[in-house]
């Protein structure tokens, strides 16, 4: 039961973020047109810039669950699977702690009236998103600790 609620949270961001990445295609292809014509638009690197982020936090979660984030294995693969199993918990622990910090510095430094400089959008969706976004990160974890599965 716990690992299809966490599985329908990550399909959730994963689709956000293949929204994210199809939309800033066709702003970027828009931006370059206009910008070829002569008729640039004002604040087309701002909008990328948020599309960006959308898409690194929406995925977080979704690259964890398919043991995509980068590793490098050239030491832990020749080690004994014992110590390939603790060096994969003591990986998963910092991970969660990191994820955990991030979600409570985000949460306590929430400020509702902070926006982008030239457009003027609004910060704190998008610090919602990245909240979501970690959290989604967490449970991933959290479920790799319940399935005892610690070496990706």
């Amino acid at each position: 039961m716990l690992n299809k609620i966490i599985k329908y949270i990550t399909d959730i961001n994963k689709w956000i973020a293949y929204v994210g990445l199809l939309l800033m295609v066709a702003l970027v292809f828009c931006f370059s047109v206009s910008r070829t014509i002569g008729v640039p638009i004002i604040g087309d690197i701002e909008i990328v810039q948020f599309l960006m982020a959308v898409i690194i936090f929406a995925s977080l979660a979704f690259t964890e669950s398919e043991n995509s984030h980068i590793s490098i294995g050239i030491f832990t693969e020749k080690l004994p699977l014992f110590l390939q199993n603790i060096l994969g918990i003591i990986g998963k622990l910092i991970t969660l702690v990191f994820c955990l910090l991030v979600i409570w510095v985000f949460i306590e430094k929430m400020e509702y009236s902070t926006t982008s400089l030239l457009l003027k959008i609004p910060l704190y969706p998008f610090k919602y998103l990245l909240i979501i976004g970690f959290a989604a990160w967490c449970l991933e974890i959290i479920k790799k600790f319940a399935n005892k599965k610690f070496i990706d």
